[in-house]
């Protein structure tokens, strides 16, 4: 029992310091916009060492960068730090059920099965949960960047037909939406600063990269569009925020007449059973009492009573027998 004990032990103090290491990795706004700051990686000088122990393909490990991003993880070795941790999670759980193996083991006796077993599934937990805390995270955050954008687009909108240019609005529109709608206000001063370094292009489709929404390569698509052919980028992006709202109270009401569709099985299976019940319930609990008194001696459902009604009933052929 005591090398479980010690098993438990040292699989909470892994959880525990896997959770801190991935809360202390994420990107603040002091990292994000601080000219010239880095903040260092989780392990160090370590860290590229450790996130090459486990192979991992080119698409893989784009895809996990992307999905850092969207959950906030703008570090630019993101995607290295997040494989030196679970490299080291597994890596340490295999040490671990390894030397409590040989530790546990006596001389001459079969391994232990269930240690094994558990072993195992620590490793598939520490192998996958990583990566599916991390896609939890960036679909939260795509959502809420999702619900916070037509709010967005109407204040930069006001805010370029009261004459800021639209790297300018979007720098205001993000400053006033920091406590309100952090995500998606992170997301627009950064579009902001690229815009001000380079181009409003390049800009807008980096950050339709990193959000990776319809609405958003709509967004950069009008406004690249708007920009080649010269045209005036407020006007263009009025329109599109009005079709966002538009779009979304379509998408609101197609989710209300679904709701309809989605109730009826609940409303089969948990409602009507117990109204079936309530109106069906004292006629059958009358019908059973009607039943088991009249089955008494004496009742009308009784033997007795069928017997006497039996012999009671004159026969129509054996009356025509007599007769003749």
């Amino acid at each position: 029992m005591i090398p479980l004990y010690v098993f438990l032990v040292i699989s909470l103090l892994f959880f525990g310091v896997a959770m801190c290491l991935m809360r202390t990795g994420k990107s603040g706004d002091g990292e994000v916009f601080a000219a010239g700051r880095m903040r260092p990686m989780i392990f160090g000088a370590l860290t590229p060492g450790l996130g090459g122990l486990l192979p991992i393909g080119a698409k893989t490990r784009k895809r996990l960068a992307l999905e850092l991003c969207q959950a906030g993880y703008y570090h630019r070795d993101a995607a290295t730090e997040y494989l030196a941790l679970r490299n080291t999670l597994v890596v340490g759980w295999v040490l671990l059920v390894g030397t409590l193996l040989v530790v546990g083991a006596e001389p001459g006796a079969p391994p232990d099965v269930h240690l094994i077993g558990t072993g195992l599934l620590g490793l598939i937990l520490l192998y996958a949960i990583p990566r599916l805390i991390v896609g939890g995270k960036a679909k939260a955050r795509i959502r809420r960047i999702e619900y916070s954008l037509p709010d967005a687009l109407d204040m930069i909108s006001m805010c370029m037909t009261g004459g800021l240019n639209f790297p300018q609005s979007l720098s205001r529109v993000g400053n006033e939406l920091a406590r309100s709608h952090s995500d998606l206000a992170c997301e627009l001063r950064i579009v902001s600063r690229q815009a001000d370094s380079g181009t409003l292009a390049r800009a807008i489709q980096g950050f339709a990269q990193r959000v990776d929404t319809p609405e958003v390569h709509s967004l950069a698509s009008v406004i690249g569009q708007t920009e080649r052919r010269g045209g005036a980028v407020a006007s263009a992006f009025h329109q599109y925020a009005v079709d966002v709202r538009r779009q979304r109270r379509l998408l609101a009401e197609e989710k209300g007449n679904r709701t309809s569709i989605h109730m009826l099985f609940p409303l089969v299976l948990c409602l009507a059973p117990p109204v079936y019940l309530l109106l069906l319930a004292p006629a059958a609990i009358e019908l059973r009492g009607f039943v088991m008194e009249e089955n008494r001696e004496g009742g009308v459902l009784s033997p007795a009573a069928s017997l006497r009604e039996a012999t009671a009933t004159p026969n129509p052929q054996t009356e025509a027998n007599l007769e003749g």
